[in-house]
């Protein structure tokens, strides 16, 4: 074996084992992500690199992430935050530079099913756990209480695992249509099941609660749109299991609940979930004046931020960043950036209609999940959810890489997402 293919075998194994860890680990998936990318760099020649170069840049995704990298640093010359800022902003973009070597990387189908393995294999421990921590403390457990009515959150924070759990579920589903066995298709069923069930009984993610439900609805009109009896009754039978989740959790109704009377009585005197980030939009619309046709400036919104929420209590909450994604980008990129990271999610649309059933589902279900959690909160620029969103884009759209590490007729199991 020559070092290159050793290179090669090394950088893949590296993002195969970072699939799986993720889930569970930022440092170690951190610690993969570079494995990856320097065996990766190492596995090419100059027609390797040539071919890289040229097969990554035809990827549809690829252009605007770099354009969105390019647009950031930018944007840092007219910002009125320091350099040390700018810099931590830098640290967590870097990861829109490496998708196009992730898309390289898992051109082959292969790669990429051992790639969704190992993303559900850590996904069903998470659950596993999860319910495990209802009745026992787990000593990996994040949380430390026992009994329904609680958050169990076993990894990271409640809001990452509320999102990946959405996609898991909308995962063993697609795994479920597809299915060889009658028995393999109730058993991703009933993951399935008793995923969504983690997010609505078990945990305390509004983020979660709405990207479960909005990508379940995408997943569902997507895949039953030419059957519109089976799609009524599939949506009855949701909204029977929401309304049975509803009352039957403690957790999901108190929560439910509190953002209601938040949003009803929000002040920028009280810091609650959901009144701080009504107070960010008015904090928006009365400085958009900073921010203009170009933004404000790369690193910015916390520098302006400061000195407009006086209470350290609730500057505490909301100068770090405004808890919405979009708003992010256009009060520091402009118009610009918000047009760039629509395109980035457009782009994820259109690979996915080029799929049949329930691949395309899988795909629209991820954008529903992306859109959700990015207008809620600030997941790409949050380092957790940010690796989820960019490893996943990775994985998903690198169906439509065709380089010189990617057969033309590659066998795959039926299960395997395209």
């Amino acid at each position: 074996m020559s070092f290159r293919s050793f290179a090669r075998r090394a950088a893949v194994c590296s993002v195969v084992l970072l699939f799986g860890a993720f889930p569970i680990s930022v440092a170690l998936a951190n610690s993969l992500m570079l494995l990856a990318v320097v065996f990766g760099a190492l596995s090419l020649d100059g027609p390797g690199w040539r071919d890289f170069f040229s097969r990554s840049w035809s990827n549809p995704v690829v252009r605007p992430a770099l354009a969105l990298v390019l647009l950031i640093v930018l944007a840092s010359f007219w910002s009125p935050a320091s350099w040390e800022e700018i810099g931590g902003y830098y640290k967590k973009d870097v990861k829109f530079l490496i998708l196009p070597a992730f898309i390289y990387l898992l051109s082959r189908r292969e790669e990429r099913g051992y790639c969704w393995t190992a993303f559900g294999l850590a996904m069903l421990f998470t659950l596993v756990s999860t319910w495990l921590n209802v009745w026992f403390q787990l000593p990996w457990s994040r949380t430390f209480n026992q009994g329904f009515g609680a958050d169990h959150t076993v990894f990271k924070d409640h809001i990452s695992q509320g999102i990946m759990m959405s996609l898991f579920v909308s995962l063993c589903m697609h795994w479920a249509i597809k299915a060889r066995s009658r028995w393999m298709s109730i058993l991703f069923w009933l993951v399935a099941g008793l995923g969504a069930a983690s997010v609505l009984l078990l945990t305390q993610s509004r983020t979660g609660y709405l990207g479960l439900l909005l990508s379940l609805v995408v997943f569902a009109l997507t895949l039953l749109w030419r059957r519109p009896k089976m799609l009524v009754g599939v949506v009855a039978v949701g909204a029977a299991a929401l309304v049975s989740a509803y009352l039957l959790s403690p957790q999901f109704q108190y929560r439910t609940n509190l953002a209601w009377e938040e949003a009803q009585n929000h002040s920028a005197g009280t810091v609650t979930s959901v009144g701080a980030r009504i107070e960010v939009w008015r904090f928006m619309a009365k400085h958009t004046h900073n921010a203009k046709l170009m933004g404000a400036g790369t690193g910015s919104y916390p520098v302006i931020a400061r000195s407009y929420f006086k209470d350290p209590e609730f500057c505490a909450a909301i100068c770090p960043h405004p808890h919405n994604q979009f708003l992010l980008f256009y009060f520091e990129q402009g118009v610009p950036g918000l047009i760039l990271i629509l395109w980035f999610m457009l782009a994820i649309v259109r690979q996915g209609l080029r799929f049949q059933s329930s691949h395309r589902a899988l795909m629209l279900a991820f954008v529903a999940i992306m859109f959700t959690s990015n207008m809620t909160h600030s997941s790409l620029w949050l380092s957790t959810e940010s690796q989820f969103f960019i490893l996943m884009t990775a994985l998903l759209m690198a169906s439509s890489c065709r380089g010189r590490h990617a057969p033309a007729q590659a066998a795959t199991p039926a299960q395997v997402p395209a």
